[in-house]
């Protein structure tokens, strides 16, 4: 019978990896709805989760739809 020594700093690693492996699969993983917000410019106002560019301004609340409505 042949058998295989692992060192102990590999064998640690190892059942570190499986560990958060099975952890990561386990867990669950729901993310919350992204945020839209509405931005005005110079002359229009649009709704975007980020800012569009230099020169826009964050109006105030937050929304769940990508046309601004609740």
């Amino acid at each position: 019978m042949i058998t295989m020594r692992i060192k102990p700093g590999l064998r640690l690693l190892t059942t570190s990896l499986l560990g958060l492996t099975l952890l990561s699969a386990i867990a669950p993983s729901q993310a919350a709805p992204a945020r839209y917000y509405k931005w005005q410019g110079a002359d229009r106002v649009i709704c975007a989760q980020t800012s569009p560019g230099w020169g826009w301004t964050r109006l105030n609340g937050f929304y769940v739809k990508s046309d601004c409505s609740i």
